[in-house]
């Protein structure tokens, strides 16, 4: 037999059955069932001292959940007061933002825009921007749209790099002639 069909036979013994031999064997020899077995007396006995122990009675049972109440009540108020603390603290928040002079806001920076043909950057793949000044024909062979009348002039951009080294969106700065 296994340990876990030796397990109904171990918690009979802790009600007193008298065990069959194999089973005494089997204990004495495997430490988990001993330690299982223990564990079933020390359950049994802490049941026994429950089950002898006298039920009390409603009045006390009523005094002890009404006693549960009131400490409840008391908690619950604290929790108010609590909560009354929090949104002061809140609203002297909202009022010092209100006083408070506004900055303006920064300039409104363009987007970077993907380079056609390419990957888009994975959520989870690091990558730098570095700036550089790109040829119109290399952006134009690219596949961006760009009219510019100068065929030598450049773009200043900021150019996301992937981990990997390959460009993967820019973000024009400005047009740069080549006179």
């Amino acid at each position: 037999m296994t340990c876990r069909e030796y397990r109904e036979d171990l918690v009979e013994w802790t009600r007193g059955y008298e065990p069959v031999r194999a089973l005494q064997v089997h204990v004495a020899e495997c430490a988990g069932c001993a330690r299982f077995l223990e564990e079933q007396r020390a359950l049994s006995a802490v049941l026994q001292r429950l089950a002898a122990e006298e039920i009390p009675s409603a009045g006390e049972i009523g005094e002890r959940v009404m006693a549960e109440f009131d400490r409840g009540v008391r908690t619950s108020r604290l929790r108010v007061l609590g909560w009354f603390a929090a949104g002061a603290v809140a609203a002297a928040a909202c009022l010092a933002l209100l006083v408070t002079p506004h900055r303006p806001a920064p300039p409104e920076v363009s987007p970077f825009i993907p380079i056609p043909y390419t990957i888009p950057l994975a959520p989870e793949e690091r990558a730098t921007v570095v700036r550089m000044d790109i040829p119109v024909s290399a952006l134009i062979a690219a596949g961006f749209q760009i009219s510019a009348t100068d065929p030598g002039a450049t773009v200043q951009a900021d150019v996301l790099v992937s981990q990997d080294g390959r460009a993967r969106a820019i973000r024009p700065i400005s047009i740069l002639s080549s006179n």
